[in-house]
């Protein structure tokens, strides 16, 4: 795979992620007001906003050198669940009473699953 395709399925790849996070917001506001719009999307963030850094350091990893490591996956990915699990330590301290927490998962779910929507999105590319 070429650098630039790497590049292109990297940013639909977290586009996707974060779109299906705010449509999941969106209707979780319809559904449940305020606090569960809110509370789904920081779920959906606490996975998604990781993800794309990490997506964005093996990104640069590739156009600098070419490869990408084993080691460098796994540094990559240890970190991501590090940060993931900081910013929803973070979340549920500073919100717990205001928390909704069906939405709060439904977040988080919907954005570990929309990573398997774009797998299918970018099966041409």
């Amino acid at each position: 795979m070429e650098r630039a395709g790497f590049g292109a399925i990297v940013g639909k790849t977290v586009g996707l992620q974060f779109s299906v996070v705010a449509v999941m917001a969106a209707a979780a506001g319809l559904l449940g007001g305020t606090h569960s719009a809110l509370s789904l999307l920081t779920g959906g963030a606490a996975v998604a906003i990781p993800n794309a850094l990490l997506a964005w350091w093996l990104w640069a990893r590739v156009r600098r050198t070419v490869v990408l490591t084993p080691a460098a996956m796994l540094l990559g990915e240890i970190l991501k669940l590090g940060l993931t699990l900081a910013m929803l330590a973070i979340l549920i301290r500073q919100w717990l009473p205001a928390i909704v927490w069906w939405a709060l998962l439904a977040g988080i779910i919907g954005a570990l699953k929309a990573q398997w929507l774009a797998v299918w999105a970018t099966r041409e590319m």
